[in-house]
């Protein structure tokens, strides 16, 4: 199994297992997530989207699908790219579209660290690991309350679990 982070062009991003058997598309749909698509033949370009990180199998396509210059560009359709490591795909959809929305998560701050006179960290127990990108946020809310505030991530570079 190999973790796929698929990264909206909204933002919104949706962690799925692909299996070794399955294309990101396959993987993708059956969780639920209606990423572009259309022949699933590599030949119309309809699921082309980017790897941003990992390798993967490029699958069989016809070059007006994928030309050579996309792909050395990081470029592949999603209805034959096969995950050989965990991957960063964005995908050029917004969440909605794919019928995906923001992910949420039970969880309890177990500690609170100030760090500065600005800084605070939190410790969360219960939501398991939770895999983001540079640039995302939490929107932490309080039980019984419709008040939020954003929160970025933060952690050491090896901690994140992707590959540079």
């Amino acid at each position: 199994m190999h973790t796929i982070l698929l990264n909206f062009e909204d933002g919104v991003t949706r962690v799925i297992e692909a299996r070794p058997d399955e294309t990101v598309a396959d993987a993708s749909y059956r969780l639920g997530i209606n990423i572009p698509l259309d022949c699933r033949d590599g030949a119309c370009g309809t699921c082309k989207c980017r790897v941003a990180c990992g390798s993967f199998d490029f699958g069989d396509y016809i070059e007006d699908a994928l030309t050579e210059d996309e792909t050395a560009e990081g470029f592949a359709l999603a209805c034959q790219a096969r995950a050989k490591s965990d991957l960063v795909v964005e995908i050029a959809a917004s969440s909605a579209m794919c019928k995906t929305r923001a992910q949420a998560y039970d969880a309890t701050i177990a500690a609170v660290e100030r760090r500065s006179p600005t800084t605070l960290a939190f410790t969360l127990e219960g939501a398991g690991p939770v895999a983001f990108l540079p640039g995302q946020y939490a929107n932490l809310r309080l039980p019984g309350s419709a008040e939020h505030r954003s929160y970025s991530f933060a952690s050491a570079p090896a901690t994140t679990g992707w590959p540079s």
